[in-house]
């Protein structure tokens, strides 16, 4: 797919949506509305732009944030579950470990600089 360069900004935009907004949760459609982009355009062009979907992206983003929240705060696993968008602590500890082959808490235990 040929991306314009409105295009490519509209995708930064959302971009730019997901990262400063890590613990909401969207649709896709809201996504591509606050974007002012359609919702194919966003996915197939997402994907193309920065080389993985945009639900993807968002996990990446949300387990990057949670690795240095865990390390760098004495926040409790609940409380950085939900700022990384995750309702239940046991859902992020399975995604956290999926990610990062750690669990949370033994990620914190080698990383913290607390």
């Amino acid at each position: 797919m040929h991306l314009t360069d409105y295009d490519i900004e509209c995708i930064n935009k959302a971009k730019e949506l997901i990262d400063a907004n890590l613990g909401t949760h969207f649709t896709i459609e809201f996504i591509a509305v606050k974007a002012t982009i359609g919702k194919t355009k966003l996915t197939i062009g997402f994907r193309q732009y920065y080389g993985m979907g945009l639900y993807s992206y968002l996990r990446k983003q949300r387990m990057i944030k949670a690795a240095e929240l865990m390390a760098e705060t004495p926040r409790t696993i609940k409380q950085i579950a939900g700022d990384t968008g995750f309702k239940y602590a046991s859902n992020f500890t399975k995604a956290f470990a999926a990610y990062h082959g750690l669990t949370p808490g033994k990620y914190r235990e080698l990383f913290s600089v607390h």
